[in-house]
């Protein structure tokens, strides 16, 4: 493994780069006409219709390191929709699937649909320091945990390992097919001010919001 510093100051490996030119190659053939946005290798002059979203290795610190923390998340995208999800958790073993308006798979078995209602004190809760930073002095429901990998956040959220996800100042591709695969199993996915998450301006760049992965019927917001 060669492991690399990008400007931003995060890491990158070969091995992410390398995932990602197989991915492209495979995905451009599926469907005619189609690009691609990858992290690593960047994105189409032009936005078509049909988009497929990579990131090849999600969690690439805890790769890097040596936690088995990590996945590998493909989403293909039309102008306002994401409309197939595929997140893949080698070291855990565990594949996820979801096709809109079919649902959900953990490893080909459906994924139960998620309690609707509001998050307790004692359930778990995935967000970091920059939530935290962004809204001072707000309460967040159940208790703190990060992973590290939003990937990872978001399928244990659709398994309800954890009750809930917040998420901030990620692309897209971070988190494409984690929203399709927790919409699918009935959470709320949504910007934590409570309007939609904006696909089809993310689709040309840009940062999400703070936005979340919460049980319908939970009543948490954030302004």
């Amino acid at each position: 493994m060669q492991v690399e510093l990008k400007p931003d100051g995060s890491l990158v490996t070969n091995v992410d780069k390398e995932v990602e030119a197989l991915l492209r190659e495979e995905l451009e053939k599926l469907l005619t006409g189609s690009g691609v946005w990858g992290e690593e290798l960047g994105r189409p002059d032009t936005t078509p219709d049909e988009l497929w979203l990579i990131d090849p290795i999600d969690g690439t610190s805890n790769f890097a390191f040596g936690s088995p923390i990590w996945g590998i998340s493909v989403a293909l995208t039309t102008p306002h929709r994401i409309e197939l999800g595929v997140v893949a958790l080698p070291e855990l073993g565990e594949v996820y699937l979801a096709a809109r308006g079919r649902g959900s798979t953990c490893n080909g078995r459906p994924i139960p649909a998620i309690k609707p209602g509001p998050i307790e004190p004692h359930e778990l809760v995935s967000y970091n320091e920059t939530v935290i930073r962004a809204f001072p002095g707000k309460q967040m429901p159940g208790k703190m945990r990060c992973s590290g990998a939003a990937v990872v956040d978001a399928t244990f959220a659709a398994m309800q390992r954890y009750r809930g996800f917040i998420g901030m100042n990620e692309s897209l591709y971070d988190d494409a097919a984690g929203m399709l695969i927790a919409e699918e199993c009935g959470a709320d996915v949504r910007c934590a001010s409570g309007e939609p998450v904006p696909i089809g301006d993310l689709r040309t760049g840009g940062r999400l919001p703070a936005w979340l992965i919460f049980p319908k019927e939970s009543g948490f917001y954030l302004p």
